[in-house]
């Protein structure tokens, strides 16, 4: 049998051709990712006032030479150089912007032999908006789980999202986890990356047969492809393009962008994934694949959705010296973005490293910038992204129903008694540290498919504010309706001495996003609260849920 190429069925299913997104964004900067159809040179153009003229031939002109003729001063122009090794993708840093000010861009290129000498720009407008200096008011979006193949080829609560983000012109957006699902839609007829894997290996390996080994580079470029396919397939849908390349996005993976429950499973069942029954497995060799499948996901997650976050350090040949944490802050708010796949090992030697979701650096990392938030007079409020929940479901769900399924799943939840240390370290050290303050401390999670709030509060550290916001899912099919009972009421938290929950909400049976918003009410006291949103019975109806954090 043939190996299939996975470049080869371009016209086979829609894909993402064509297309940007607004990364982090300051008062004076921006970053923004591109993919083009074709490889070239191609040149960002950004400006205050609309593209208009011959956008299509640039009156056969050179960029500038056309820029100058339509009246349009640019405000920055940089050049690239699209090419293959990159899927055709790059994030241009762009700086020297005015704060609180609207810019279009388009792409254009120089070579007169294309027919179209625009691209993303021609057809409509594309713009976005830096953020304000010092600004005293903030409004975000949150969301997670992007799924639209298991959700019935639906778009999801997106077109509401959009919206909603417009009616209320929202400063940016975070993605919690799981924008694509490459691995879960086997039933809906739809690639399951891993069992394609499994079935197809055996023409994979011949196919990279070198002497007695593998050319695992060319193994690994193919792999690659695959993965970069499910992002271009999963990011095709219109109302979310559109907020894409609106508002700036800070984006965080999932364990749906590698393989469900990545970082759960020992390596005995990572192997399994791999095995096949009446067939011999070289173990070995499933284990050089499995390195070389992780290796891919960490490159496709960087080329689509961490490159345009705030830069990090990224070591593409040895993804484990990756740190995909991240830090930032707009207006009023600081916030941190956990990373619960690049580091998590549910075998890590404890003698080694005790924290075996987020590993002992981002650990460190992350409460180095808690106290210096919580002390820093320019934050009034903390937003901490920690994809998985910091609770949500039952404890006996968790911990003692016979679930074997889905135990990865459940192991992935800082709920579950295997995570309990690590998630005590957390949480004693952001109350330890808003207590000195009096500050107030939000938890952003997805994962779950469903919503719900909870406020945290400890015996000890009474001036601490700590709640729990989970948004899940914005188009994956949601959890339904009858799961509510699996969903906590609060109580004492398991494993953090003197911490209790109390639920606020819960939401199941419907697909939800969250706008949240910092502002100073009538007498100038800062307020934050979030509205939990999701689609109503009437076309085109959102229905809120508002949420104040006192």
């Amino acid at each position: 049998m043939t190996l299939m190429d996975p470049r080869a069925n371009e016209l086979a299913t829609a894909k993402l051709y064509s297309a940007t997104v607004i990364g982090h964004t300051s008062a004076t900067t921006a970053r923004i990712w591109a993919r083009l159809y074709q490889p070239g040179k191609w040149t960002l153009v950004l400006s205050t006032a609309p593209f208009t003229g011959d956008l299509t031939r640039l009156n056969e002109q050179t960029i500038r030479g056309f820029l100058k003729a339509s009246g349009i001063k640019p405000a920055f122009i940089g050049e690239h150089d699209f090419d293959y090794s990159s899927n055709l993708t790059h994030t241009f840093d762009v700086d020297g912007l005015e704060p609180f000010t609207r810019y279009y861009y388009a792409l254009m290129c120089e070579d007169k032999s294309i027919s179209r000498r625009t691209e993303l720009g021609y057809s409509l407008d594309r713009y976005f908006r830096t953020q304000a200096e010092n600004a005293r008011e903030l409004v975000f979006g949150f969301y997670s789980c992007h799924d639209p193949i298991n959700a019935d080829n639906s778009v999801g609560a997106w077109p509401h999202m959009l919206e909603q983000l417009c009616t209320h012109s929202a400063d940016f957006v975070i993605g919690g986890g799981d924008q694509v699902y490459v691995d879960t839609n086997a039933k809906q007829d739809f690639p399951d990356i891993w069992v394609w894997l499994k079935d197809n290996k055996d023409e994979l390996l011949q196919t990279y047969r070198k002497g007695r080994g593998y050319d695992k580079e060319g193994i690994y470029q193919y792999l690659l492809n695959l993965y970069r396919w499910f992002y271009r397939v999963y990011w095709q849908v219109a109302p979310l393009q559109t907020v894409y390349r609106q508002f700036p996005q800070y984006m965080m993976w999932d364990d749906h962008e590698i393989m469900d429950g990545w970082g759960s499973y020992t390596e005995k069942e990572r192997l399994h994934r791999l095995s096949r029954l009446f067939k011999a497995d070289d173990k070995k060799v499933d284990g050089m694949l499995i390195d070389l499948m992780w290796r891919a996901a960490c490159r496709a997650y960087y080329e689509f959705e961490h490159s345009h976050n705030p830069p990090t350090p990224y070591d593409e040949q040895n993804p484990d010296n990756c740190q995909w944490d991240y830090s930032f802050s707009q207006g009023p708010a600081a916030f941190y973005v956990l990373d619960m796949r690049g580091q998590h090992d549910v075998e890590k030697d404890p003698k080694q490293d005790p924290f075996k979701i987020l590993g002992r650096a981002q650990m460190d990392r992350f409460l180095q910038w808690l106290p210096d938030q919580a002390e820093n007079p320019a934050c009034k409020v903390l937003f901490v992204v920690s994809p998985v929940p910091m609770l949500h479901w039952v404890d006996a769900l968790v911990n003692y129903a016979d679930l074997g399924s889905i135990k990865d799943d459940l192991m992935d939840e800082w709920d579950h008694d295997s995570n309990w240390a690590e998630r005590a370290v957390i949480l004693n050290n952001v109350f330890a540290q808003l207590d000195k303050h009096g500050k107030l401390l939000v938890f952003l999670s997805g994962d779950v498919h469903c919503a719900s709030v909870y406020q945290l509060t400890h015996n000890k550290y009474l001036k601490a504010r700590v709640y729990q916001l989970t948004s899940s899912a914005i188009s994956r099919k949601p959890a339904p309706a009858a799961s509510l009972i699996g969903i906590s009421s609060g109580g004492a938290l398991k494993g953090c001495k003197g911490i209790v929950s109390e639920r606020l909400f819960a939401l199941t049976g419907h697909k939800n996003f969250s706008l949240l918003h910092v502002f100073e009410d009538a007498s100038g006291t800062l307020q934050t609260e979030a509205q939990i949103c999701w689609p109503g019975e009437n076309a085109g109806e959102t229905i809120n849920k508002r949420i104040r954090f006192k």
